[in-house]
């Protein structure tokens, strides 16, 4: 090999390190923006399944309040029967 062609591979190789330099650097932000997201995801999937069991324990809540409203209306509307019943035998 020439001189000059050794001093082209040497620029080329220098070049190359510099990419892969600067590559590497790049893929090192990159992963930490990625594992900033990742937990940032994470938070917020703890806060969604938070809110979701609170959510099914308020339904269940509504649900056992409206039974509770369902069988007083029944007797109410029982006790109105009975009491029109009684009025016309009066």
């Amino acid at each position: 090999m020439s001189r000059e062609q050794i001093e082209v591979v040497v620029k080329t190789v220098e070049t190359l390190l510099a990419d892969a330099e600067q590559m590497k650097n790049r893929c090192r932000r990159q992963n930490e923006e990625v594992r900033s997201i990742m937990e940032e995801l994470r938070r917020d999937n703890r806060e969604l399944a938070q809110k979701y069991a609170q959510t099914e324990r308020d339904v269940e809540e509504m649900k056992k309040t409206l039974g509770e409203l369902m069988d007083t209306k029944i007797a109410f509307e029982a006790r109105e029967r009975q009491v029109r019943k009684l009025s016309k035998q009066l």
